[in-house]
């Protein structure tokens, strides 16, 4: 099925606000409007599953109270939602309606419907889930009132990759917004790294080898290295542990020590 010229105006839309990231806010207030708008959504939550609990961390419309979104959430849990229990155990990247892993009759006698609709209205859920990382989830959950169309299913398939590479840098980025640890974001200006170069230099810190970092940032080794050389070139330097020693000095980085007390190992393929 090919996507309407409105499915790529939306998609544009997703990587507009992906990419305008400054790394002191996170990106999903304004996915998760992109998304509801387009899909005539009642409701879109971005939330997190861990070890069988949802917790939304942002929602659209963006004036739902607070509570009744997590109010929600909890209640979806104890009605067994089988969104949270498939994509909380199955590393399973497909955006699926709750009916598609119940079938029709089972999900519309459910009391997990029964709390979709309570709260929005919503007879029909769907989620679109983002990267996994230490077995937590998060991704993006959908409430209609109509059923979902081919089109729409199709529009959420091509979005997925987008999402989940969003999400993989957007965790990394979450530790350089922690409280106390701001300074990297202004070094990292002052030395003209992008959000990207910062983040692949985060994880070179933290001792992880090419293949480790593609993996978590949702990349191939080979961007991996060429944001690798972007980095040395800017700040100088020409191997991983000269790199990441004058990081620390600059306040690029948190001073630690390598994982193991040992050397940092060099970034490999």
């Amino acid at each position: 099925m090919v996507l309407n010229r409105r499915d790529y105006e939306s998609l544009l839309d997703l990587a507009f606000h992906a990419l305008r990231q400054d790394g002191v806010t996170a990106p999903w207030p304004g996915i998760a409007q992109t998304l509801a708008d387009h899909l005539d959504a009642a409701a879109v939550t971005f939330t997190e599953i861990d070890r069988g609990r949802g917790r939304p961390l942002t929602w659209s419309p963006a004036g739902l109270p607070g509570h009744r979104v997590h109010e929600l959430s909890r209640r979806s849990v104890r009605a067994h939602n089988p969104l949270i229990a498939h994509y909380g155990t199955v590393p399973d990247t497909t955006p699926r309606t709750a009916e598609d892993l119940t079938g029709r009759t089972e999900w519309r006698d459910s009391p997990a419907r029964s709390v979709a609709r309570h709260y929005f209205g919503a007879d029909h859920v769907l989620a679109v889930p983002c990267a996994r990382d230490a077995g937590i989830v998060r991704g993006f959950v959908v409430y209609r009132t109509a059923r979902f169309a081919p089109a729409q299913r199709q529009y959420l398939t091509r979005a997925q990759p987008l999402l989940a590479a969003v999400d993989a840098q957007d965790r990394v980025m979450a530790r350089v917004r922690a409280p106390g640890a701001e300074e990297p974001l202004s070094r990292a200006r002052e030395y003209g790294l992008t959000q990207r170069e910062l983040s692949v230099l985060t994880l070179l810190g933290e001792a992880l080898p090419a293949k480790a970092i593609a993996t978590r940032l949702g990349v191939s080794p080979r961007t991996v290295h060429k944001h690798v050389q972007h980095v040395y070139r800017k700040l100088g330097t020409n191997d991983r542990m000269g790199t990441v020693l004058l990081a620390q000095s600059l306040g690029l980085l948190a001073p630690a020590r390598p994982a193991g007390g040992a050397g940092a190992a060099p970034v490999s393929s």
